[in-house]
């Protein structure tokens, strides 16, 4: 759990440091106007994450025996 807890946390801040960065360069560039797409990004790419993870999470839960420990087996091979 705890593991989990901080693979999550060193992406968080991995994307973070992304997000930040380009920001930075837009405004350092003065193109403001394109601030607006980035946080579309942004929110595109949270939604997807989080359809993602309930849809892993729903077939996860569907399955039973070695079905089960075949696709946690490659979902942690993916991730």
């Amino acid at each position: 759990m705890v593991a989990s807890f901080l693979l999550a946390l060193r992406e968080g801040l991995e994307a973070a440091l992304i997000v930040g960065l380009t920001i930075g360069v837009l405004m350092k560039m003065n193109r403001r106007q394109q601030l607006p797409v980035v946080w579309a990004g942004v929110g595109a790419a949270t939604a997807v994450s989080v359809i993602a993870a309930l849809i892993l999470h729903w077939v996860g839960a569907e399955l039973e025996g070695a079905a089960e420990q075949i696709f946690e087996g490659v979902t942690m091979f993916l991730a």
